[in-house]
């Protein structure tokens, strides 16, 4: 049996960033995600734009990205950490279909966690989610996430530093 876990990679390569359009590409993929349209055409231009082999400061202008890889270092997906006053929002994806289902979901947000609490210091985590989405739903809420607020197309959720810690214990 395979371990499930997730790294988290500051560095964004120019073959993860094809990997990026083609899940934003993918309308399973992108069916709950809040991107704006035509975000993989952006991410396009500047791969022609920009000769280099790293674009990693491209990909964490409005907080930090990181790509999502399993102990075979393969990129499975992305995550997001966005500040927003004392705390910072979550987005996760997994662009891999073959993984979902399987649990690696819950070990990038725990990875996430871990990042946004131990290396930002921030006193909480939120992650909106569309209604629809019972997949991510789950996912958040297996690792303590409670609901905060509803919004028009999603529930926004939240866990403190306070409940990761008793988590964690």
């Amino acid at each position: 049996m395979k371990s499930n876990n997730v790294q988290l990679r500051q560095e964004v390569f120019k073959s993860d960033a094809w990997k990026i359009i083609d899940w934003l590409e993918d309308n399973e993929v992108t069916e709950y995600l809040n991107e704006r349209q035509n975000v993989g055409n952006s991410i396009k231009q500047v791969i022609y734009r920009v000769n280099m082999p790293i674009l990693t400061h491209l990909f964490n202008q409005d907080g930090s990205f990181y790509m999502l890889t399993t102990d075979e270092k393969e990129p499975i997906g992305f995550l997001r950490l966005v500040p927003k006053g004392k705390g910072a929002e979550m987005v996760v994806v997994i662009g891999d279909k073959e993984k979902w289902g399987k649990g690696f979901g819950s070990s990038a947000i725990f990875q996430g966690l871990k990042q946004a609490f131990f290396e930002w210091r921030v006193d909480e985590v939120i992650a909106k989610i569309n209604f629809k989405n019972q997949r991510s739903i789950r996912a958040f809420k297996k690792l303590g996430f409670q609901e905060d607020k509803e919004l028009v197309k999603e529930t926004q959720y939240s866990l403190s530093m306070k409940e990761f810690l008793k988590l964690a214990a």
